[in-house]
């Protein structure tokens, strides 16, 4: 039927058989044929022939070219989403997320990228900064989301939004810390070497829920997200030199469907986590 309505719709414009076949790259006895089929299956007349042969549309033919237009162009628009849909139905990503980002913003994101692209499946691995650079550079990788300002040779560093670090907990003289390699330990150096503190008991944990629950219960003080420090704990600001980003890392030559409008989505959903 597709094929019939297209044959019709080069003899509707251009008034000719002939210039139709031209225009179809087809014979004008098959476009004779598909008319004449054309009007067996709809009982109408399509065209008239005056005296100089000229090919003129009926009042059915305008009628059913207003209809042609409009059902094949959405018949196109169909064929186009169920392609889409078919090629992004197979998009699987995998994700390498530094703990920071994991607890803070990364819930938010998935829930958003869902929502915004239902056939996205997530292999999410978390890591420490310096570990999700070392995936992402083995290419192990499609996407990497880090707290550490780190680069990535060849890679795109996308600045996401801002987390306001502070001083949470109980001065024990015991100091929280996360392992080498991990954003939290290095802005927590950063800050001991600012503020000329010695720890007396410096305790290294890998896990930012760890440190969380440490500082919760009253083991010591740790830098924190203002975002997650427990109700109850007392906090002290450090000024906006220890507000640092997020950030996301991708390699430019790996590609997937959607994969711009993917990058486009999370900064906007990071942007609205700011």
């Amino acid at each position: 039927m597709f094929n019939l309505l297209r044959t019709f719709m080069a003899v509707y414009e251009t008034r000719s058989f002939s210039l139709a076949a031209e225009q179809l790259f087809s014979s004008q006895p098959t476009v004779s044929h598909h008319i004449h089929q054309l009007e067996h299956e709809l009982n109408v007349s399509l065209f008239e022939r005056n005296k100089r042969s000229a090919t003129i549309p009926t009042a059915a033919a305008d009628i059913l070219y207003e209809f042609s237009t409009n059902m094949l162009a959405d018949w196109d628009k169909t064929k186009q989403a169920m392609q889409n849909t078919a090629a992004a139905a197979s998009v699987e990503l995998n994700i390498g997320i530094s703990q920071s980002v994991a607890v803070v913003l990364f819930p938010s994101l998935a829930r958003g990228l869902k929502a915004a692209f239902p056939f996205l499946e997530f292999n999410v691995a978390v890591l420490n900064s310096l570990q999700v650079v070392k995936q992402m550079e083995a290419r192990r990788l499609d996407l990497g989301f880090i707290e550490q300002p780190l680069t990535l040779k060849g890679a795109v560093r996308t600045t996401l939004c801002a987390d306001q670090l502070v001083v949470a907990g109980w001065p024990t003289g015991t100091w929280l810390t996360r392992e080498e390699g991990s954003g939290m330990r290095y802005y927590t150096t950063a800050y001991l070497q600012e503020a000329g503190i010695t720890p007396d008991h410096l305790m290294t944990v890998n896990n930012n829920s760890m440190l969380r629950a440490l500082v919760q219960n009253k083991v010591g003080q740790a830098l924190l997200s203002d975002r997650i420090v427990p109700q109850e704990v007392p906090q002290q600001t450090i000024g906006a030199k220890f507000r640092r980003h997020f950030y996301l890392l991708q390699n430019p030559d790996v590609h997937w469907p959607h994969k711009q409008a993917m990058v486009d989505t999370i900064q906007h959903l990071a942007n609205k986590a700011d």
